[in-house]
């Protein structure tokens, strides 16, 4: 095995909306940066593996556009896709146009395919990560001045021994209405997206042996599937296990619903299906939720609604609060409850460091919020912008 080290000024783990417009940010202010990505593609959520829509505070507002560096490539996008930005639909030419908008930038150096999981320490100052590549093999050493973990699951600030939380905090503990009365482990569940497209002619599915049954729209209540190209958020689970530790037995549960879904659609009811063929369906669950570490500050539900102005704002965000049920989708009421807010709202500086490991900050889903409040902050044009101010900071730090 062939093994490199490296130094630079920031090093951004996660290749994500919100760990790209870090690694953009800091190395537009003339930063060395390295960008770890453990998948062969960049984008996360919203890459062509997972196919997510972009959605934040412009969905719920006029005038609430995010701008920065996520308008600099969603309009790239618009410019030379001509596929929709829209659930399950996303195509690779949208990777392409955010590796080009990364590997242009001169300071900043990309690795794909590159995990990095253990956090390299000096006393309680994080100083680096190591990594290993596959295809090439190689493991690298990298060291910095400043880390910004951007990995979703937080995988380098865990390892350093940061500060989090997993699950839903209880009601009286930050006063938030929208909590449960006692503290659990739920959390939101992930969701694995499929493609339908018309064939022009009549095409017939038999469903895999292990594909579950949904005989009458009555077994998919609140179940909206009209639109039958996909792009089905609801198809949900996961809340009630880890989204970290049990990823794999939630990846294989969201096969079997989505191909009971889509037999549903295909031969159980006038669902005007008879010319769709199943396309695409995607082998890695979209996370919407694990762990969240602990900064000086904890975003919750009373600053979002409020909408709070903090005196060390970075960021806002807009999206309703946004939650599901533990049991997704086998949940009999509604898969959703969205609690649309009167403004945006400011995210504070204090939530996106650690309180207690000394020059690590976070981008994205991981920052420092409740459940609640992750309700809303988890949507990945409020991600980017998150991204764009850590990473802004980084510079202003090193």
């Amino acid at each position: 095995m062939k093994r490199e080290k490296g130094e630079y000024d920031v090093i951004v783990a996660g290749g994500g909306l919100a760990g790209i417009c870090a690694a953009i940010a800091a190395a537009r202010h003339g930063c060395s940066v390295a960008l770890i990505q453990d998948r062969p593609v960049l984008g996360g959520n919203s890459s062509s593996e997972i196919r997510v829509n972009v959605g934040g505070a412009s969905h719920s507002f006029r005038n609430a556009r995010e701008t920065g560096i996520i308008e600099e490539l969603l309009i790239e996008d618009r410019y030379r896709n001509p596929f929709p930005m829209v659930n399950a639909h996303i195509s690779s030419i949208w990777d392409m146009i955010l590796w080009e908008w990364v590997t242009k930038e001169e300071k900043l150096d990309l690795y794909l395919n590159t995990s990095a999981r253990k956090a390299l320490m000096d006393g309680n100052r994080i100083v680096g990560v190591r990594a290993f590549q596959l295809g090439t093999e190689r493991e690298f050493e990298f060291r910095a001045k400043i880390v910004v973990d951007a990995t979703g699951d937080g995988a380098v600030a865990f390892d350093a021994g940061a500060d989090y939380r997993m699950g839903r905090e209880a009601r009286d503990e930050f006063n938030e209405s929208l909590a449960p009365e006692k503290a659990d482990n739920y959390t939101l569940g992930s969701s694995i997206m499929f493609r339908a497209r018309v064939m022009g002619r009549p095409v017939e599915f038999e469903p895999p042996p292990w594909a579950y049954d949904f005989p009458t729209d009555e077994d998919l209540p609140f179940r909206n599937h009209g639109r039958i190209s996909g792009g089905f958020w609801w198809i949900e689970f996961g809340g009630m296990l880890d989204t970290i530790e049990d990823n794999e037995r939630i990846r294989d549960e969201l096969w079997k619903l989505v191909f009971g879904v889509w037999d549903h659609i295909k031969n159980h009811g006038d669902h005007g299906a008879e010319n769709y063929a199943l396309e695409w369906v995607g082998s890695i669950p979209g996370k919407r939720e694990s762990r969240r570490f602990m900064g000086d500050y904890i975003l919750t539900q009373n600053d979002v609604e409020e909408a709070v102005l903090f005196e060390d704002r970075i960021a806002y965000g807009g999206w309703p609060i946004d939650l599901h049920p533990p049991k997704g989708i086998y949940e009999a009421g509604k898969p959703a409850v969205l609690h649309k807010l009167k403004q945006p709202y400011s995210i504070p500086y204090r939530c996106l460091y650690s309180r207690n490991v000394e020059n690590l900050m976070m981008a994205g889903r991981n920052i420092s919020v409740t459940h609640v409040a992750l309700g809303t902050t988890r949507l990945m044009a409020t991600c980017a912008v998150i991204g764009q101010a850590t990473g802004t900071a980084a510079y202003l730090c090193k």
